[in-house]
């Protein structure tokens, strides 16, 4: 059998009609193939082709034996039912080697506009496998030996330490892209966390002198070296907007990482930032909602969360700003931005008591966090807002 590649790999399976009815077949089969399309758009994956993966059609399959001759980790199976006027579709994402289950879903809609119902299907699919997938790759990242590590398994273990959005664990995330890199100088992924991880650094207060600097240096290389990786170029588009402050060169980037891969949620919520920054909060929040619905369970649903209530402090609905600031806490009570969203809502709504209050616990999880260091690297394109915001953070009491 084929080795595993380094990559995560999939083989989708053709979906059982389970209609009784042969011409559904047509149906099964083109939403297959748009969720091979939408997954091989994702560079990080090995996606095994249609022609492949067709040639198990309408056989009795061990999904073990699939992985071992197709030589891919997990296999996405599936079944179709037609009951008048309404069809269900149900998946299940299978790993190949342990024969436990990593994802299940299942989609209902109606067949009056067909084409419509298999994009629909298709985006959902696209967005629920990619982050399952990443996340059980972590899983398996943590049993391996740590003696022998290749650049792809280092750039695996950041991730947990990334979701951990711990100073020490942002420490972890440099040193082992650092070590990718020192294996393979133009894994350009790696070096794109590695300038991510620094530019969010400074917005948590942990970072290093040169960061924001170092960020932009490396965001820059990834733009030259990886101009058909969209996670590479999502995390540099950030970058470029956040410390380089280079608002058009970002959004340029940015759609072109969606262009790549329009269903990644990551990929949305990047977007968000981006056209949050750039000062277009109203595209923001629809790219941050688009994330949502894509991966509903995404580990980093609280960043979307934050982007939609700066949004909406940006467009002067603090009610709004609040509630949203608020859910992003809930889910991510690390991340900063979060706690600023919320102490700008409270002091604009005039309920200062509970602003300071917001403000004491911002200086307790960030405790070298100062209205200098905010205006040092406000960035934002609407210069009038950045004043706003840290107007409203000394008046809750964020130190000078």
């Amino acid at each position: 059998p084929p080795p595993l590649p380094e990559k995560p790999s999939i083989a989708v399976l053709p979906f059982t009609n389970m209609s009784g009815d042969p011409d559904q077949e047509y149906f099964a089969d083109g939403l297959v193939e748009d969720i091979i399309t939408g997954l091989s758009r994702v560079d990080s994956f090995f996606v095994i082709a249609r022609n492949s993966s067709f040639t198990y059609k309408g056989r009795a399959v061990d999904l073990r034996q699939v992985g071992r001759e197709l030589g891919v980790r997990y296999v996405l199976e599936g079944s179709i039912r037609r009951a008048g006027s309404r069809v269900r579709i149900s998946g299940q994402l299978v790993d190949a080697i342990s024969g436990h289950h990593v994802w299940t879903d299942r989609f209902e809609g109606d067949v009056s506009d067909i084409f419509d119902l298999q994009d629909k299907v298709t985006e959902s699919v696209v967005g629920a496998v990619e982050p399952s997938i990443r996340l059980e790759e972590i899983k398996q990242a943590r049993m391996k030996p740590t003696d022998y590590i290749s650049a792809y398994d280092l750039y695996l273990r950041a991730l947990p330490r990334f979701y951990s959005m711990t100073r020490e664990g942002f420490a972890d995330v440099r040193r082992l892209t650092n070590e990718a890199l020192s294996i393979d100088p133009d894994f350009s992924l790696a070096k794109a966390l590695g300038a991510y991880i620094r530019s969010l650094s400074v917005s948590q207060c942990w970072h290093e002198p040169d960061d924001t600097r170092v960020a932009a240096r490396m965001a820059r290389e990834v733009l030259a070296e990886a101009r058909d990786d969209p996670t590479s170029l999502r995390f540099a588009a950030q970058v470029i907007a956040y410390s380089a402050k280079e608002y058009e060169m970002a959004l340029g980037t940015i759609e072109r990482s969606l262009l790549l891969n329009p269903n990644s949620a990551q990929g949305h919520t990047g977007c968000g930032w981006v056209n949050a920054h750039a000062s277009r909060p109203l595209a923001a929040i629809e790219h941050f909602h688009r994330a949502m619905r894509l991966s509903p369970v995404d580990p980093e649903k609280g960043i979307a969360l934050s982007g939609i209530g700066m949004s909406y402090l940006m467009l002067e609905r603090y009610e709004e700003a609040l509630a949203w600031g608020e859910r992003a806490l809930h889910e991510m009570p690390n991340y900063g931005s979060s706690h600023r969203v919320v102490i700008m809502a409270l002091v604009k709504l005039n309920r200062l008591d509970e602003a300071q209050a917001a403000a004491r616990r911002l200086m307790e999880a960030f405790p070298t966090y100062t209205l200098t260091l905010q205006r040092q690297i406000n960035p934002w394109l609407d210069k009038a807002f950045a004043e706003r915001y840290v107007e409203a953070l000394g008046i809750a009491g964020v130190p000078e």
